[in-house]
């Protein structure tokens, strides 16, 4: 019986080589998958963006019909929700009303006891109180259940660039008792406190820039009611046919958030390689070694000069504070380099608000 040609064996045959899928060999090693593409010349993510290529991010304000003020913004697989609504904290006779305005103001008695959400009022020095919550199915890393430690380190962090940045002008949180002939510091009768809550709806990485440009596009475009105090009530009435806007600071703030992904050296002497990526996602955030964010502020009054193509360069932006969490490896000519990336997308951020503002209601 003849056998076919195909069944005959040699002994110099070679078996076939081993080889895998994309998706096989990105689940089986993630970090090589990644390395190989940042090898390449020039190199390219995954994602197909280059290095210093952030997503394409949309903005949409006023959404929420009963907030005060929102916004969603995406970028890329990473989507946000951001509502701002405010309550009044009335001043009761005998407090000092400076303590409300303290952006870092120690926990006292006092914060523990009028500080609660529940109970209708901000804590002292606590006007502004961000809170930032992952939906059910935001990503598949964070199981269901009470808030793990990313949504409760995501809001510590926000509520220390509220602070850091002076975010809020707290002269506008104000309410005064406008028929007093009292001095003018004891006019004050209350506040408004501003609950500030961040919705996760989808997480695909650097969920800080998306969440921290949320908040500042919601307070931007947030009109409380224009509260005044009765003296003859002796309370704090609001006219909800008034209102006004929450006062901004005149350069806003914007964060720009990189990841320094480790390489292998071929040559086996010297310091080992790396790149750093522009607004990682949450694949090249698994893989990174150092996480850097750069706080920039862009001043509004230059940008409303100007068209909304108008190009970056002539935007006043400055680095304003850098934080760095992980190793060592990110030096002072990667901090240069990444700034000036962090100048340019902050431009790009304003740009965007100051376009979505002038947009026909």
């Amino acid at each position: 019986m003849s056998t076919l040609p195909s069944q005959v064996s040699s002994g110099n045959s070679q078996p076939p080589p081993l080889t895998f899928s994309t998706s096989l060999f990105r689940q089986i090693s993630p970090a090589l998958y990644l390395q190989r593409h940042l090898l390449h010349s020039p190199p390219t993510r995954p994602n197909g963006r280059s290095p210093f290529q952030c997503r394409d991010f949309t903005l949409t304000t006023n959404s929420l019909s009963h907030a005060h003020g929102s916004a969603v913004v995406r970028a890329g697989d990473t989507a946000v929700v951001c509502g701002i609504r405010g309550e009044i904290l009335t001043v009761a006779p005998g407090d000092d009303p400076s303590r409300f305005e303290s952006y870092h103001s120690s926990p006292t008695s006092a914060t523990h006891a009028c500080g609660s959400r529940g109970a209708g009022g901000a804590s002292w020095g606590g006007l502004i109180v961000p809170n930032v919550e992952l939906s059910t199915g935001c990503s598949k890393k964070y199981p269901l259940g009470p808030p793990g430690g990313l949504a409760q380190t995501l809001s510590d962090q926000l509520h220390e660039l509220i602070n850091v940045t002076k975010l809020v002008s707290l002269d506008s949180l104000r309410i005064y008792d406008k028929g007093s002939d009292l001095d003018s510091t004891m006019k004050i009768k209350g506040y408004w406190s501003l609950y500030v809550d961040v919705l996760c709806i989808s997480l695909d990485g650097n969920i800080l820039d998306a969440a921290w440009y949320a908040i500042v596009a919601a307070l931007k475009s947030s009109r409380l009611p224009l509260a005044c105090w009765n003296q003859t009530e002796e309370r704090i009435f609001c006219d909800a046919s008034l209102n006004h806007p929450i006062s901004l600071r005149q350069s806003l703030p914007f964060t720009t958030t990189f990841a320094l992904i480790p390489l292998p050296n071929p040559e086996g002497c010297g310091d080992e390689a790396a790149v750093l990526l522009n607004d990682p996602d949450s694949y090249e955030e698994d893989e990174a070694c150092e996480i850097l964010t750069i706080l920039s502020t862009t001043d509004l009054s230059t940008v409303q000069g100007h068209a909304p193509q108008s190009p970056s360069g002539r935007l006043r932006t400055r680095v304003e504070k850098i934080e760095k969490k992980g190793g060592w490896k990110i030096g002072i000519s990667h901090i240069e380099s990444c700034s000036h990336l962090a100048a340019s997308k902050a431009a790009q951020y304003i740009q965007s608000l100051t376009k979505e503002q002038l947009a026909p209601m």
